[in-house]
């Protein structure tokens, strides 16, 4: 009976040392596969992070007219979300002038939204426009090829109110008659003011005048401009057509006849053909920077068919002008 009795006591102190041991291995499976799957999900949030990363930083080479970053981060909101964001800032004449921080959720279902940073209004056709989180004023571009029926539709021509602008220096975007190579723009531009940006301009009939400063193409010119900077631009350009990022097609606008629509890859494709050496490369707008007084001459030349101003800042006396 003795005997028995002890075969019963090891048979159940055995079923409970493999029920610990089940349990055990459970746990630590369940843990171990919690570990893996929380990695995971890091990773792939962290993979759609760095995509928005990296478009962005390639979109700010070949877009955004005179807007430049001077850091960008990462802030996790949790384990499958988080938020890049970026400083960024105007050269006007050498002046540091804060501009729209730049903003874009991402997670482990995509890539990134964004906000507001990017986005641009205007009241009625033929207002200024500004951007829509701070407020500033938004230099426009205009496309010398549309033509428009419609009464509210005009073209900016703002350096007559330069004149009215004393004590500050302003940025401008010149839209001109026609396009010009950088050796013939060198020619006409005052040496008093700086050049910053160049602008690509469309080969559409689209009314470009309100495209967000996202897709709004062309280069930093700082005042030079060399073949290795139209061939960085230019391959810059290639990769984002590769990677899709300028898929994006306009609404249409009439013109009284016809509709016409507008897609940004088609405008990067014809200029990348048509504008690989430095010499023959042309251009339809700038953004100029300098003293306001300065832009007086400019606002009789005839090859400027539009001028709009975007931002301006006091000069100070510890500001130091590059021109």
């Amino acid at each position: 009976m003795k005997t028995s009795m002890d075969f019963e006591t090891i048979a159940k102190k055995s079923k409970r040392k493999q029920l610990w041991k089940t349990v055990s291995i459970s746990i630590i499976g369940a843990l171990a596969l919690g570990v893996a799957i929380s990695k995971g999900l890091t990773e792939l949030t962290s993979y759609h992070g760095n995509r928005v990363k990296d478009d962005y930083l390639l979109r700010s080479q070949i877009a955004y007219p005179n807007v430049q970053y001077k850091s960008w981060y990462f802030n996790p909101t949790s384990t499958t979300t988080g938020n890049f964001t970026s400083d960024r800032f105007k050269n006007i004449n050498g002046i540091t002038v804060p501009y729209e921080t730049y903003e874009a959720n991402y997670s482990m279902w995509r890539n990134g939204d964004t906000t507001e940073s990017d986005w641009i209004y205007q009241e009625t056709d033929g207002e200024p426009i500004y951007t829509m989180k701070e407020n500033l004023k938004s230099p426009m571009f205009y496309n010398i090829d549309f033509k428009s029926q419609g009464e509210d539709y005009q073209v900016a021509k703002e350096l007559e109110m330069a004149k009215d602008m004393p004590g500050q220096a302003i940025e401008v975007a010149i839209t001109f008659d026609k396009a010009y190579t950088y050796q013939e723009l060198v020619q006409k531009l005052p040496k008093n003011l700086k050049l910053n940006w160049l602008w690509i301009g469309t080969s559409s009939n689209f009314d470009v005048s309100t495209l967000p400063p996202s897709d709004q193409l062309g280069l930093f010119a700082n005042d030079s401009l060399s073949q290795d900077d139209l061939n960085f631009f230019n391959t810059n350009l290639e990769k984002a057509i590769k990677d899709g990022m300028l898929a994006k097609t306009y609404g249409t606008t009439s013109d009284g006849e016809t509709s016409h629509s507008f897609n940004l890859e088609t405008d990067a494709e014809y200029y990348l053909k048509n504008n690989d050496n430095i010499d023959k490369a042309t251009f339809k707008g700038a953004i100029l920077t300098g003293r306001a007084e300065d832009f007086a001459e400019l606002a009789s030349k005839d090859w400027i068919f539009a001028s709009s101003i975007g931002q301006s800042v006091t000069i100070q006396p510890y500001h130091t002008l590059k021109n």
